[in-house]
């Protein structure tokens, strides 16, 4: 091998005739241990990653899941080594370099050996299964419960690691007395329980994926503990007393000696509505699943947290429709209620309401944040709301995110790149709204819902429409701008009795507030918005309404300029141009923006008046338009189509 950077290699998508990777389950004994499952468990280890050799015979192909998808990573087998040694991944088997290569494929996708730093176990586990990755704090359940809780995860074939937190970074991999490494995970393989002369011990086995350091406490490979467990015991559990980074532990020293334990479940069913699996003779479900891709747009779609009750509910909106209840079985004995006490009847009739609940699971991923060896997670959360019958197909305003509770919520905005909650609704509509906790803070998410039931995740916005033509022609002409128009045109107009733009922005602005004074490239759009027959002027008649709906736009201008700084929030666009008659979705909006706001964070009043005159003569257009094709095209489509022009 040569000492060499790892080569930049294509990075594809599975093509239609290519079959996604299934998760790997085996049985069966491994050549090697390192292989990634254990024939040692009674049920099947998920195996995490899935590779194959492409050619040149040097190449190999890994695939990863990524928000939604199954991307293949091509990488050659050349890893970066200073002095003959592997600069990153090894393994203590000299001639085995497959952590390597799937490290490099891993390290190609994010961005770079750079991003790897740092990492979150549970973002690994959830690229590598397709999975849900999850934490459980060890404090948070009793040891017994938390024993358990762990066993019951491991029958469900989730995968489990577990960590001490570091409290800073230069106690990132010191080792503690007890022969445990900070900062580092470690992977929790089984539970078992043993007999000794004290009862009975409920054990842990960890591995640290080293291969060495190993636990040097009670029920270590050289603890004494093992000395009163019977043979028969030592064998059952396949016990080895060797230096290859594996050992067992009781659950006490587990809870007192760890923080954190990171699951990752591929079915959905071990999560409760806590944070704990659920038992092991629990039924399982088969679970229906649904996606959206979106994305946080400064001054569109980045609304922030409900602290920003103005622009809260300008974040993206997805409609979750609940049609049915989950699926039961029924209890057949009749005569059981006659037998309970009063307790025990409310318990049941609790347990009978959450039967005819939906059990849902949602998850919120922030995308791409490890890029150019950065880590930069954004503090994200997700609400859920229950939506009214009439209300229901609407993108909800402001109003009703002001007056409406949720009735779920993934918990306070956290700096990772997965949050998530499961949780029980009775079946109807509902909307989730996806923040951050910051307002005009741009980013990507990937947004998946499963249910024990189907559902319906779509996205909500609203279509446009107007009454602009007849809002606009309301405002009657102020009887002194009248004898303004009038007067200025007797002593400026031409021969043609017209003005033109420079005439025309003069007597505007003589009409209008200081701060909101009209350049002269807006006064050109207004009268081209006018039927001039192609000519830069307008008439007495046609100045007169025009400068009459000019004070109206300042009026709602006025309205939504909070700070009286003659400028307008990217967030009130839309309510602004409700106010004059327009209603436009959230793909136009974001559009209007990039076109009148210069990419600002604010929009001054020419700017407004310029994006309601755009509107104004594209609505006209589509109106008059006698061509059914034209026609048959959804206004939305033909606004993004011509506001680029």
């Amino acid at each position: 091998m040569r000492a060499l950077n790892p080569v930049p290699c294509s990075l594809t998508q599975p093509s239609p005739r290519t079959r996604a990777p299934s998760v790997c389950l085996t049985t069966q004994t491994p050549k090697r241990r390192s292989s990634g499952c254990d024939p040692r468990r009674s049920v099947p280890m998920l195996c995490l990653w899935r590779t194959r050799r492409v050619p040149p015979i040097s190449a190999r192909a890994s695939w990863f899941w990524q928000y939604g998808e199954w991307v293949e990573v091509v990488v050659d087998d050349r890893l970066p080594v200073r002095e003959g040694r592997l600069l990153f991944s090894y393994s203590c088997t000299r001639n085995e370099y497959w952590s390597a290569l799937v490290e490099k494929a891993y390290a190609k996708l994010i961005g770079s050996y750079g991003s790897l730093k740092g990492g979150n176990i549970s973002e690994a586990m959830e690229d590598f299964t397709g999975g849900i990755a999850y934490s459980l704090p060890v404090s948070s359940h009793t040891p017994r419960v938390m024993w358990k809780a762990l066993s019951a995860a491991l029958s469900r074939g989730s995968l489990l690691s577990c960590f001490i937190q570091a409290s800073n970074y230069r106690e990132i991999g010191t080792v503690t007395a007890e022969g445990l490494v900070k900062g580092h995970a470690y992977a929790i393989t089984d539970t078992d329980t043993v007999k000794n002369p004290d009862g009975e011990a409920l054990l842990l086995r960890l591995r640290n994926p080293w291969g060495f350091v190993e636990y040097s406490g009670p029920w270590s490979d050289k603890s004494k503990d093992w000395d009163d467990v019977d043979a028969a015991e030592k064998k059952r559990i396949e016990l080895k007393k060797s230096e290859d980074g594996e050992f067992w532990m009781n659950v006490e020293d587990f809870t007192r000696l760890f923080d954190t334990v990171e699951l990752c479940s591929v079915n959905p069913e071990p999560i409760v509505d806590g944070e704990t699996p659920d038992s092991p003779a629990a039924p399982t479900s088969a679970w229906t699943l649904s996606s959206h891709k979106g994305s946080w747009v400064s001054g569109s779609t980045a609304g922030g947290s409900r602290s920003y009750r103005r622009s809260f509910w300008k974040n993206p909106q997805f409609q979750l429709v609940l049609a049915e209840q989950d699926k039961e079985e029924e209890d057949d004995d009749e005569d059981e209620d006659e037998e309970m006490t009063p307790e025990e009847k409310m318990v049941a009739e609790k347990q009978k309401k959450k039967a005819k609940q939906c059990t849902v699971l949602v998850e919120l991923l922030q995308k791409d944040r490890r890029k150019r060896n950065k880590i930069n997670f954004l503090h994200i959360a997700f609400h859920i709301y229950r939506v009214p019958p009439e209300l229901q197909g609407l993108c909800l305003d402001q109003s009703f995110f002001s007056n409406q509770h949720p009735v779920g919520r993934s918990g306070k905005y956290q700096p990772l790149r997965a949050v998530w909650r499961k949780v029980r609704l009775d079946p109807g509509n509902y909307v989730i709204l996806a923040s951050t906790y910051r307002p005009n803070v741009p980013a990507e998410f990937f947004l998946r819902v499963f249910s024990k039931t189907g559902n319906n995740l779509g996205t909500q916005d609203f279509t446009c429409s107007t009454g602009f033509l007849m809002v606009m022609s309301m405002p009657p002409v102020l009887p002194e701008d009248r004898k303004r128009v009038q007067k200025t045109f007797d002593e400026v107009a031409g021969p043609d009795d017209k003005l033109n733009a420079k005439e025309f922005m003069k007597l505007v602005n003589s009409v209008l507030d200081k701060d909101y004074q009209l350049p002269l490239e807006t006064c050109r759009q207004l009268i081209f918005g006018e039927e001039t027959g192609g000519r830069s002027s307008l008439t007495r008649e046609q100045t007169e309404p025009v400068l009459a709906s000019l004070r109206s736009l300042q009026s709602i201008f006025f309205k939504f300029d909070q700070d009286s700084s003659g400028t307008m929030s990217p967030f009130e666009l839309s309510l602004a141009l409700q106010a004059a008659g327009v209603q436009c979705d959230g793909h136009v909006i974001q559009l209007l923006w990039e076109r009148f706001g210069s990419g600002e964070l604010h929009l001054p009043f020419h700017g407004f008046v310029a994006c309601v005159s755009r509107l104004r003569k594209l609505f006209a257009l589509f109106k008059s338009e006698s061509n059914p094709e034209i026609k048959g095209v959804e206004i939305n489509a033909w606004l993004l189509r011509l506001l680029t022009v």
